[in-house]
């Protein structure tokens, strides 16, 4: 398989990733604005309070979507790979989409959900009531620390260990579909 087929089977599966994913967020919080509420600085959900049921409802169903997006759009991109490829795919190819997808909606849940929306934006819908103005809203380091938690940076980790679970899987299909 050319390197440029399997880069661009895998750029338009991280674009779907990210385009459900980012759906997912937003739609949650336009339904209930405590949705991610657990997620949100320290000072902030102390000052809010506690998570309404709609919120937690919200975030369930927004998870749920999350899950069979992290399911399906892979699924949907091994078997493109699969449509231009001879013979088996092996590891990498899989291993490769999986690893660009999540890389993708970390740099853009970072760059454009946290960073852009969240502390510069702030848009009404990410804001929760009675915590209009707070300074951790402008918190851009907040959302760095989140990322790359001491002492191990298990969400940078997940990037390649994604990439591996849809490696393994790919490979473990072809085994048993022969």
């Amino acid at each position: 398989m050319p390197l440029s087929e399997l880069l661009r089977i895998s750029l338009v599966c991280a674009a779907a990733l990210v385009a459900l994913f980012s759906g997912s967020i937003i739609g949650s919080l336009l339904i209930a604005p405590d949705a991610l509420a657990p997620d949100y600085p320290r000072a902030i959900r102390e000052r809010y309070g506690t998570q309404s049921a709609r919120g937690k409802r919200a975030a369930a169903v927004a998870g749920g979507v999350n899950l069979l997006a992290f399911i399906a759009v892979p699924v949907a991109g091994v078997h493109a790979l699969h449509r231009d490829t001879d013979g088996t795919l092996g590891f990498w190819p899989p291993f490769t989409l999986g690893t660009i997808c999540f890389l993708a909606i970390t740099l853009f849940d970072l760059l454009v959900l946290d960073w852009w929306l969240f502390c510069t934006v702030q848009p009404r819908f990410m804001v929760l009531p009675g915590t209009q103005g707070m300074p951790e809203y402008r918190d851009y380091g907040f959302h760095v620390r989140v990322l790359l938690p001491r002492p191990v940076p298990w969400p940078l980790l997940a990037i390649p260990g994604y990439g591996a679970a849809v490696g393994t899987i790919g490979c473990l299909t072809e085994a048993v579909t022969g």
